[in-house]
């Protein structure tokens, strides 16, 4: 499970912290959501309009890795200024913030652009059987039309998790600690409500002679960050994500010392 909206209440208060921790919002701004925001309660008018300021602030940026640049490609989705943040009430967690279209992916701010305009090709439609209904708007990486009209989201997958892990079933969490969208902080304080025991602390793991982030095995669940990389892991450390991923399908922890 990687950089999952998996609990609103933590999501979103993790959100806030890792603005502020990270220089993104003012101490002002803060200490206003922090009085006024309840994020395991019904929506407020008042938070929302605070949350939207927060989110002006990541406007300039990018939210789902907050240390790469942006594209500057004056046809760019990311470029046009004029397209206004996405209005959104929880749990559409995502509904607050521009989608996909201004995620950076490796060393290309701009790769979301050239994918969103291969997609809509009338010939890649076809060959995927995709639109077949012809929709009169475009596809994008996170559609606000879904998101708009998304009402079935759960308020929490943790029951979820907690009946895997108690059915032996084994669970991996994994958080790209650069991503300012669904943050590590928002994952770390989800975890902390199934109120798991600790096998093995916190401790960095390697990928060759370099720290590729640090991991907390649980009884059941191992929680691993992956240093410097945004929302979606593989894009931005794809060595790191492989060796995940395959040491999570052959039930191996990550090394703990380099190689």
């Amino acid at each position: 499970i990687g950089n999952a909206a998996i609990d609103e209440e933590a999501d979103f208060a993790g959100l806030v912290d890792y603005a502020w921790s990270h220089a993104v919002i003012s101490d002002d701004l803060y200490h206003h959501i922090k009085q006024t925001c309840n994020f395991g309660l019904p929506e407020d008018d008042s938070c929302d309009l605070l949350l939207d300021m927060l989110f002006g602030n990541y406007s300039v940026i990018d939210i789902y890795d907050i240390y790469a640049p942006v594209c500057l490609d004056k046809n760019s989705q990311r470029s046009r200024r004029s397209l206004p943040v996405i209005a959104g009430v929880r749990p559409k967690l995502f509904a607050k913030s521009k989608p996909m279209s201004k995620r950076p992916a490796g060393s290309d701010p701009c790769v979301a652009d050239y994918t969103e305009a291969y997609f809509n090709r009338a010939d890649v439609q076809k060959a995927l059987h995709a639109n077949v209904t012809n929709l009169s708007y475009n596809w994008t990486h996170c559609s606000s039309y879904v998101l708009t009209s998304w009402s079935d989201a759960p308020f929490s997958m943790l029951p979820t998790i907690k009946r895997l892990v108690d059915g032996g079933i084994r669970v991996w969490v994994f958080s790209g600690d650069f991503d300012g969208r669904v943050p590590v902080i928002s994952t770390r304080y989800a975890l902390n409500k199934l109120r798991l025991n600790t096998i093995e602390e916190w401790t960095p793991w390697y990928s060759d002679k370099q720290v590729g982030g640090w991991r907390v095995i649980y009884d059941g669940l191992t929680f691993v960050t992956v240093r410097a990389a945004g929302h979606e892991v593989p894009t931005f450390k794809p060595k790191e994500a492989q060796q995940l991923v395959a040491h999570f399908l052959s039930n191996q922890q990550l090394p703990v010392e380099p190689f």
